[in-house]
Parts: structure tokens; sequence; C-alpha cells
């Protein structure tokens, strides 16, 4: 796997992200990705699971802002980064957990396993909201 199309596709998550893109977001993943979104969760398989999380995930008004560089080895790419949530409600809750509504920030490492044609086939994000999560 070319490291510098592992690079740029990480670079599109952020950025269509930051632009509310879910249907672009959902286009970096293979067509039977998985994505654990925290671990632990039940996992949300093939690209209309993606996209609907993905179109709930943008309506809380959220930011990421990516905290140090990239760092890949093989075929996989691990960033840490701070997801600024603008103001969750129960029609935007993208996770299935107890959060609370409202603005927060929440510290987390993702993780993305590519396959050979650069599209993302799993990726598992790390955070607790009981750890990693700061009520604003």
């Amino acid at each position: 796997m070319d490291h510098a199309k592992m690079q740029a596709a990480v670079q599109a998550y952020f950025d269509l992200f930051n632009a509310a893109d879910a249907e672009g977001i959902t286009n970096l993943y293979s067509d039977d990705a998985m994505v654990q979104d925290p671990y632990g969760t039940p996992a949300k398989n093939g690209k209309d699971e993606i996209r609907a999380f993905y179109s709930m995930a943008v309506k809380s008004g959220s930011h990421l802002v990516q905290e140090g560089p990239t760092r890949i080895a093989g075929n996989r790419a691990a960033f840490a980064f701070t997801v600024h949530v603008g103001g969750l409600t129960q029609e935007s809750k993208a996770v299935d957990m107890d959060l609370p509504m409202g603005k927060m920030q929440i510290d987390v490492i993702d993780t993305f396993e590519f396959n050979d044609d650069g599209k993302v086939t799993a990726m598992t994000a790390y955070w607790d909201p009981s750890v990693n999560l700061r009520k604003l």
C-alpha cells in the first residue's frame, strides 16, 4: 500500500468530516468495510450502515482537529484527534451509548486498515466517554 495514498485518505477524512460530507466520507470505504466507533460497540458493516452512521455524526456540528502526525505501518494508519461537538442532540447521536447532550470535546485515536485499492476496509475508534470526554 502506498503510504502517500494512505496519508491522503486520512487528510480527506478530516476535510470531508469538517465539511459535513457524509457521502464523501463513505466513499473512502470499501463496499464491505467495517466501522467500530467506539471500540466495543456494535460494528457498522457495509456502506449503507457506514453512510447512516456518518450522516448522523455530522449533524451534531462536530469539527475534527488532528493532534500530531498520522502513524503508518504496513497497510494501517493510526491518528489522534479531538472532536469538538457543537451540540449533540438525541436526533444527532450517532453512537449507541450514554452521552451528555450539548457541547463537548472527545479525545480519540482512530485506526484505518486499507486494501490494495486504497480503500478503508476497517476503522476502529478508541475513546471512552468516562475518560476521554469533556462537557463544555
